[in-house]
């Protein structure tokens, strides 16, 4: 979850942050409503109330939005500024905004619940003529030979330093994918030259799963160990941003997708990559299929998922049946018991004593009891 030094990095960012400044003062008119979307500490709200916005919707489920009102105080620009705790999807405003202004990215433009956020408020909370920013991402990808990186993922378990077989390991650390930024790229180089694998039109996307194919002609010989993606950034017309790797550093770092192993590559030779993405209960799961063609020998095919980073025991893979009938847990009885408990009659300090009370076992300290309450006050309260 990211914080105040997280959102501290954004602000730091300066192509980042002075592209979308430009953009929101360009799209900003006199008397018009924005709503910004993961507002943070509340930086673009602010701007555009100090540039003429009639008013401002500022939404973020985080906690560092309670210092968004106080700043927004210390600069004079409050008035004309409503500030809400949650998620975008739940918010119902008063009028339609003209401008929706939002950077819910991670590493790559499909994060979590960034695609479903934006589509939601664009046909919820925005004008039909308003501004989006940004307009689009272009995803895009290299084959890189990155020897230093592939070791961090698979060099502690093919390592026989104690004479173990970590084979079952390093299969699924094969399966997943990691940001790195330019500082961890030391010895990394690209094979080929870049390849469009996706764009994202925001104010036509309709659903957050995305698939497409990239391919790659050879430019040097090398090791191929897996592929570099990025995205190039247009905010609004003329404003744009990359984080390729071959450019400015940006906040946002880039990702890489490792190959089964390591493959040995001639000038010429191609490489053909499916990739897609399916947003799977808040996250995404990523699949690569890399087949690697070379003149006269067979070809190296991979097939890789993140499904298959996260190892499922038999009583989990048992637990996702359908015919299943599950019952509930001790952890699950007692997050019943709490939240019944809160019906409006009771103190945080009430409901704290009788958990302590019926689970002696869960609770052995009153700090402990009085901590998890707050805890659901804050999730589930109101």
């Amino acid at each position: 979850m990211y914080g105040v030094y997280d959102f501290g990095l954004m602000l730091a960012d300066h192509v980042r942050t002075e592209a979308y400044v430009r953009a929101l003062r360009q799209a900003v008119t006199p008397g018009c409503t924005v709503l910004e979307i993961g507002t943070g500490t509340g930086l673009f709200a602010m701007l555009a109330r100090r540039w003429g916005a009639g008013r401002v919707f500022a939404v973020e489920v985080l906690d560092t939005i309670d210092l968004a009102p106080q700043v927004a105080e210390a600069n004079g620009i409050a008035e004309g500024i409503e500030f809400i705790k949650g998620f975008s999807t739940r918010v119902e405003l008063p009028v339609k905004a003209d401008v929706l202004v939002s950077d819910l990215r991670g590493t790559l433009p499909l994060y979590r619940m960034h695609l479903p956020s934006i589509i939601d408020a664009r046909e919820r909370l925005m004008a039909p003529d308003g501004v989006q920013i940004p307009q689009r991402d272009r995803i895009c990808g290299a084959v890189v030979e990155a020897p230093s990186m592939f070791r961090r993922l698979q060099g502690p378990w093919e390592s026989d330093r104690f004479d173990l077989d970590h084979s079952v390991v390093s299969s699924v650390a094969a399966n997943t994918w990691r940001r790195w930024r330019q500082a961890d790229m030391g010895d990394a180089k690209s094979l080929t030259s870049p390849a469009e694998w996706l764009t994202i039109d925001y104010a036509r996307v309709l659903e957050p799963h995305c698939s497409g194919d990239m391919q790659w002609t050879i430019e040097r010989a090398g090791t191929a160990h897996g592929l570099n993606l990025w995205f190039d950034a247009t905010l609004l017309h003329g404003i744009e941003y990359s984080t390729a790797p071959d450019g400015p550093e940006l906040v946002y770092g880039n990702a890489f997708f490792p190959l089964q192993h390591p493959v040995e590559v001639g000038e010429g030779d191609e490489i053909q990559c499916s990739l897609r993405a399916d947003l799977i209960g808040g996250r995404y799961t990523w699949t690569w299929r890399t087949s690697i063609l070379s003149d006269g020998s067979q070809p190296v095919e991979y097939a890789q998922s993140t499904f298959y980073s996260t190892p499922l025991g038999m009583r989990d893979i048992a637990a996702q049946e359908l015919n299943h009938a599950p019952r509930l847990a001790t952890e699950g009885r007692l997050l019943e018991t709490a939240l019944q408990l809160m019906d409006g009659s009771r103190t945080l300090e009430v409901i704290a004593a009788e958990l302590e009370r019926e689970y002696p076992s869960r609770f052995n300290e009153w700090d402990s009891a009085i901590a998890w309450v707050r805890h659901l006050s804050r999730e589930y309260g109101d």
